[in-house]
């Protein structure tokens, strides 16, 4: 009876085949693996075939047949396997039935009747004898190419002699004829991360694996395609390592299939019109209601094009999705296609088909006045400049600019071609730079002010400066004649470089609209100067602008400033109807970082601070900083010497200082002594003078709350009051001299009010303080601060119990053991403990509970750290304390126990 399996991990697909091995002792076995193009057949098949060569079977492969033979070249191919291995089989009875099928193979001319059954007697007569002396597996890769080897294949299944057959499906006779069938699936994310950390001798940013899901689409499972497209990205320089791990460059870009992949080579198999179609396709927004343009375009007949469209979509090249649109069957094929087509071509078949919709629409033919816009736009400069064209572009993204502005952007940009510069140029400039930072397309917009005269249009500075900004470019690298006087580009150039600078913002420049029209400008002199005072660049008087109270919210803007996210300062100061946080870059990469730190998820912190590394340009600001949060992510999951290296990568300077100051001295690096801590004041004063003097509140808010939990527990309040004292803060009556927000401004230097009321409770042992401060930490949605907060609230107010708990509590629920030893640390060394009844908030973390499932599928502790990118040591410390806080003794303990209870019982 045919048994069918469906597994996706190699061992068990080994298993699979190795039970069917040893099965074939007695009466033989055929088993058949399936599985599409790539998933892995081959190499499965080589894999197994080491295994039997080791354990003295004899292995005979059937060579690839031609496409095109009879009944007997199946036959007459197995002889030519007998006779190449005759020396291996040492066997002289073959030479009986090998000496009968050659006969009968020969005899071509007048076949005898009854011939295939003889055929097959003679076969099965020769694998009988060689199953007699030898285990024997006979393996055919590819079997559905050739139907007509199936009947040999299936006479060759006698005692001790296991057949393997490997095709796309199970299906007509091959189905039939197998025993087992061994279905391969595509392979999950754990099983892809392993397969390349292996090839690449390196672990895998999880950063890389999304990306390659986003391209592949449904092939990313598919072991072949994974392996082929990931060394073409090694090949392209794109696949490098950073940072100990395997990393992606320019994520903006996108992935192509490898060259020589199956759908790249059934699509050129059907002829040069396919290439064209899918290419198209790939292109531009198509429909099956598009072929007789395409004919049109191209020069064709409209059935041949039908025709070439059904073997595209058989062959799993082409998809035809709802609304009978036509597209490749990922992301990554149609980047291929469009590569290997070249610009020049794809530019001509865009024009093609634009004259060809012209000459349709000529005739009184409908036009997707959409579907036109994209070929005109994408025909470029093949097109001659026309201002009616500049016209009926504008009027289809005015349309389409709630709807699809990206798509809007791309037909401005064609408009502002075909203008021909003047007042209606101008217009059309203005629209595509807020278009352009509405949709956080900032690389662009920086490619648009390269290209466009300075003097065009006065939005075209604030443009550069944005540009430059957002992809870690100077200014002059962007903006080549930023305004005489203008101080910005000096402000934007410290912001990415730390290049110190005296400029001041002259108060004369624009605050609101531009003179002489009635366009608001893309962003203002005062709006930058709200920006430098959140980071508090020291550059430029708020005064001269407004005061803070005209912002949306003055506190969310110095969290941002002080945290150095600069994509959420320009969110804020903007708004979000006129500025989209990108989605590549370092700002994007930085706020990226940020976002998955106060969701508690510090392995992606470490991911996206590589992501900043790579993407920094000409930015070492955004990198350093982002190296620091990095190393306080891997201090608190307990990879200290990864944390070490990345902290010493970051020099001991502004703007980096207190930032530094604080990571350095975290939870693992608490004082034990009151000298120790007098020491680390000490540093912590100098790390504050030298911010403020260089001018930058990052990291100012952090160093000041570590510095006031230390001084309260070791009894040195004025060492506290004394760095206060930097900021202006008196830290009694902090939280009553403050803004309308809340926000404590004072000698140019602002605090939020969850730092300050973090700074009183601290130094005041004030409960009310401690709450709100605590409740205004847990409305931002930050998890590692508000477990930062509980500890030193714990470690210094009268009844440290609950808050201690709860440090525990969060640092178990984000898997994060460096914090959690220093709750436990502080909650011997003040005497209390977790009440015996009561359980964490979560009984496991997300780490622990998808170690706990991993141990289940039967990984081992190597296997499971490649699968949660962390090191084999942390993996083993992570089972240490599992056994320890659910009472079990072994692995197969706590598999049992995840299996028999939704939340394993854990110790107090």
């Amino acid at each position: 009876m045919q048994r069918k399996q469906v597994v996706a991990d190699r061992q068990t697909q080994l298993g699979a085949l190795d039970e069917a091995f040893r099965r074939a002792s007695v009466g033989g076995r055929f088993a058949l693996v399936t599985g599409a193009a790539g998933s892995g057949r081959t190499a499965l098949l080589n894999a197994a075939s080491d295994a039997w060569l080791a354990a003295g079977a004899a292995v005979l492969r059937v060579p690839q047949p031609p496409a095109r033979c009879g009944a007997v070249d199946g036959y007459a191919v197995l002889l030519d396997v007998l006779r190449d291995q005759y020396g291996q089989l040492a066997n002289p009875l073959l030479a009986g039935p090998m000496s009968a099928i050659g006969a009968l193979c020969a005899d071509a001319e007048s076949p005898a009747p009854g011939r295939l059954a003889v055929l097959a007697q003679e076969t099965a007569a020769a694998f009988g004898l060689i199953g007699r002396t030898t285990p024997t597996v006979l393996i055919a890769d590819d079997a559905d190419d050739a139907p007509w080897l199936i009947s040999a294949l299936a006479a060759a299944v006698r005692d001790n002699c296991l057949v393997v057959a490997a095709s796309r499906a199970a299906t007509g006779r091959l189905a039939a004829v197998a025993d087992v069938v061994t279905e391969l699936t595509p392979l999950d994310t754990a099983s892809v991360r392993e397969m390349l950390t292996r090839r690449h001798g390196v672990p895998v940013d999880e950063a890389v694996l999304p990306l390659l899901g986003a391209a592949l689409g449904p092939l990313v499972g598919n072991p072949a395609t994974v392996l082929q497209t990931t060394t073409e990205l090694v090949r392209a320089g794109r696949l490098v390592v950073a940072g100990g791990h395997l990393c992606l460059l320019d994520p903006q870009v996108p992935i192509r299939l490898a060259a020589e992949h199956p759908l790249m080579a059934a699509a050129r198999r059907r002829g040069v019109t396919a290439v064209r179609l899918a290419t198209m396709a790939a292109v531009t927004r198509f429909h099956v209601g598009d072929l007789p343009l395409f004919a049109d375009a191209t020069l064709g007949r409209v059935d041949d094009a039908g025709w070439i469209l059904d073997g595209l979509v058989d062959d799993g090249v082409l998809l035809v999705e709802p609304g009978d649109v036509i597209s490749p069957s990922c992301p990554a094929l149609a980047a291929r296609l469009v590569a290997d087509a070249g610009t020049g071509p794809v530019t001509r078949l865009h024009r093609a088909y634009a004259a060809a919709m012209l000459r349709r629409s000529g005739s009184g033919l409908p036009a997707d006045r959409a579907v036109l816009a994209d070929h005109v736009t994408s025909a470029g400069g093949t097109l001659p400049t026309d201002r009616r064209t500049a016209s009926a572009l504008v009027a289809t993204a005015t349309e389409a600019m709630q709807r699809e502005p990206d798509r809007a952007a791309d037909w401005l940009g064609a408009a502002l071609r075909h203008s021909g510069g003047g007042p209606a140029g101008a217009d059309i400039l203005a629209r595509l730079l807020r278009l352009l930072v509405r949709t956080g397309q900032f690389a662009r917009l920086g490619e648009v002010v390269r290209v466009v005269p300075a003097a065009d249009h006065a939005g075209l500075a604030a443009a550069g400066a944005l540009a430059a900004l957002h992809t870690g470019v100077p200014v002059a690298g962007v903006l080549r004649h930023p305004p005489a006087g203008w101080a910005i580009p000096a402000m934007v150039d410290r912001w990415l470089t730390a290049t110190p600078t005296t400029a001041n913002m002259p108060a004369s420049r624009s605050k609101g609209t531009a003179a002489g029209s009635s366009t608001p400008p893309l962003v203002t002199d005062a709006e930058f100067a709200y920006a430098g005072w959140a980071c508090g660049t020291g550059d430029i008087s708020v005064a001269e602008h407004g005061d803070t109270e005209r912002l949306p919210d003055g506190d969310q803007l110095l969290v941002a400033g002080a945290a150095g996210d600069l994509a959420q300062v320009f969110q804020l100061v903007l708004g979000v109807e006129r500025y989209r946080v990108p989605s590549d870059g370092p700002l994007a990469a930085y706020h990226r970082m940020l976002v998955n730190r106060a969701r508690g998820d510090l392995p992606g912190v470490v991911s996206a601070a590589r992501q900043v590394g790579l993407t920094g340009g000409q930015a070492p600001v955004p990198r350093r900083l982002a190296r620091l949060w990095a190393a306080e992510s891997l201090a608190l999951q307990g990879r200290s010497e990864e944390a070490a290296a990345w902290l010493a990568s970051v020099p001991d300077e502004p703007p980096y200082a207190a930032l530094r100051w604080w990571v350095a001295n975290g939870p693992a690096g608490e004082p034990g002594t009151a000298a120790e801590a007098d020491r680390q004041l000490d540093a912590a004063y100098r790390a504050c003078s030298r911010q403020l003097g260089y001018g930058s509140r990052i990291g100012l808010d952090r160093l000041l709350v570590r510095a006031a939990g230390i001084a309260a527990r070791f009894g040195l309040a004025g060492r506290g009051a004394e760095i206060a004292g930097l900021v202006g803060a008196d830290l009694g009556g902090l939280v009553d001299r403050r803004t309308a927000t809340g926000s404590v401004v004072d000698r140019g230097t602002a605090l939020d009010r969850g730092t300050a009321l973090m700074l009183r409770a601290l130094t005041t042992a004030d409960p009310s303080a401690a709450a709100e401060a605590t409740d205004l930490i847990r409305t931002r949605g930050d998890r590692v601060g508000l477990g930062y907060a509980a500890l030193d609230l714990g470690r210094v107010v009268g009844d440290p119990l609950q808050w201690l708990v709860d440090a525990l509590d969060t640092a178990e629920e984000i898997g994060a053991p460096g914090l959690r030893a220093a709750a436990a640390d502080a909650m011997r060394s003040r005497g209390v403990r977790r009440p015996r009844g009561r359980a964490p908030r979560t009984a496991l973390s997300p780490v622990e509970t998808q170690i706990i499932e991993l141990i289940r599928s039967g990984r081992t502790n190597r296997q499971i750290a490649v699968a949660i990118r962390m090191s084999e040591k942390t993996v083993e410390n992570y089972l240490t304390r599992l056994f320890a806080r659910t009472g079990c003794r072994s692995r197969v303990e706590l598999a049992a126990a995840s299996i028999t209870s939704d939340n394993l019982d854990l110790a107090s």
